[in-house]
């Protein structure tokens, strides 16, 4: 009797410690109701960098920068990608998963009143930082899209932005973000999955970013690309391999393996691609030391595949094994080969002072190195008259936008976007469908039925939403 007495007095000792809101057994203990905001931004850095690195029907752009072929299936080659949908993949991502987490920890932020002021505004720029580089992603894919408008949950229809009007907006940003930066001070720590936290390596960041805003509107805003790389030079932009932006992958059975291992190794999808005959031409003519460290040994010689071709793996050189199937291989999300490039051309173009040559033999330097090449390698390399500043063909376009297309090997979408701008090299047509590179990346398939209005003004701002359409900044 005395148990029964016990279980009773227990029954109601709990009842009478429970709260009257009957609502609160909804509530998981295991399951956070609210999320940190350095938990966002961790996963907003986490979505990007897998994002830009991943290989897939809808991130064509190693094929369509010509590095890489396909040996399977061959219509993103050839330039094929409505059924694909690439830019849903983004705009999903992005908005979603980037730029909306980054707003909501912002949010946080703000209201946080335990923060001292600098980390506050440490941790603000930095978000700041990522929105510029996510939204300038967006406009270099797809020309105008949603920007004031973005991510706002209480509009399902936003309107699309003017691209050139965003690019101004998004120098200003970052210079205010840097700007922020430049005290040092705290930031998040080691839930910043690039730089833990480093407030100086986020700086150089911000700048360098800033510096690529200013160049890309060289041709077509002269004035404004002048005073914007200038002040990004002069702030402090990467000087080094140390620099760079990357996510460091792991190698255990995890959700942060390298997305491209994922697919070619877990998923089986290694006989998918090989060797682009583009790019794999142009390293052997060129003596290039970076010719084994992107692509296998399995063909002597080496042979790529022609773009678009109905390619099969066996007969053609495949992709270097470290890149393709280490489930640790760093994502790249900017390097200093491609700042050294921006500040060589910059020169040229009278933006900055300094030795056009100088700058472009570090990017060369910075990208051989990168890949493991040695001193002597790079020596002898930049001796090479075809490849040597004073003496390689054409003027200062030719020269740096091959060697940066180069460099930017691993780096699809910027190399697809630098020869949009630069127009070098020369790639060739697709070999199925005789068609040139795309200028641009079609809108989302969806977008003309969801929010067809916005679609319809955006589609004839442009000057029509074909993979053809040249974006704002490409005028040459």
């Amino acid at each position: 009797m005395k148990n029964i007495y016990l279980i009773l007095a227990t029954a109601g000792i709990l009842l009478s410690s429970c709260t009257e809101d009957i609502t609160d057994y909804n509530n998981d203990p295991k399951l956070p109701t609210a999320v940190p905001p350095q938990t966002l931004v961790a996963n907003a850095e986490k979505n990007l960098a897998d994002r830009i690195t991943t290989i897939s029907g809808s991130n064509v752009f190693r094929l369509w920068a010509q590095h890489w072929a396909q040996a399977t299936y061959i219509d993103e080659s050839n330039y094929l990608i409505i059924g694909r949908d690439p830019s849903q993949a983004y705009w999903t991502t992005y908005y979603n998963n980037v730029i909306n987490d980054l707003n909501s920890a912002q949010a946080l932020i703000e209201e946080d009143e335990i923060l001292d002021a600098v980390t506050r505004g440490n941790q603000l720029a930095i978000i700041e930082t990522i929105k510029v580089y996510t939204f300038q992603h967006l406009v270099d894919l797809n020309g105008d899209v949603p920007y004031s408008e973005a991510a706002d949950i209480n509009n399902l229809f936003p309107k699309y932005d003017d691209a050139a009007t965003i690019y101004t907006d998004l120098i200003s940003r970052i210079s205010a973000a840097q700007a922020a930066l430049a005290n040092g001070g705290e930031s998040f720590g080691s839930n910043d999955i690039f730089y833990s936290g480093d407030v100086t390596a986020w700086r150089k960041l911000a700048n360098s970013v800033k510096l690529r805003l200013g160049m890309r509107i060289a041709d077509v805003n002269p004035t404004l690309a002048s005073t914007t790389v200038k002040e990004a030079v002069d702030a402090g932009v990467f000087t080094s391999n140390d620099d760079n932006t990357v996510i460091r992958y792991e190698s255990s059975p995890t959700a942060n393996n390298n997305p491209i291992y994922n697919l070619f190794e877990t998923e089986n999808r290694r006989e998918d691609y090989i060797a682009g005959k583009t790019s794999l031409d142009m390293l052997v003519a060129l003596n290039d030391p970076r010719l084994d460290d992107y692509f296998a040994d399995n063909k002597d010689p080496y042979i790529g595949g022609p773009i678009g071709g109905n390619n099969s793996y066996a007969n053609f050189t495949h992709l270097n094994f470290d890149i393709v199937g280490d489930p640790t291989y760093p994502g790249s999300i900017m390097d200093y080969a491609e700042v050294a490039f921006f500040q060589a051309e910059a020169v040229e173009r009278g933006f900055i002072s300094g030795d056009a040559e100088a700058y472009y033999n570090a990017g060369i330097a910075a990208s051989i190195a990168y890949y493991g090449g040695t001193q002597d390698e790079i020596d002898t390399y930049l001796a090479q008259p075809e490849v040597a500043y004073a003496t390689a063909t054409g003027d200062y376009k030719q020269k740096i936008g091959t060697q940066k297309w180069i460099a930017l090997f691993n780096r699809g979408f910027e190399a697809w976007t630098e020869y949009r701008r630069l127009d070098w090299p020369e790639l060739v047509l697709s070999n199925q469908t005789q068609q040139e590179v795309p200028l641009r990346m079609i809108y989302p398939v969806k977008e003309s039925a969801v929010n067809g209005e916005n679609y319809d003004a955006a589609s004839s701002a442009i000057g029509g939403d074909q993979l053809t359409t040249p974006l704002f900044w490409d005028v040459n």
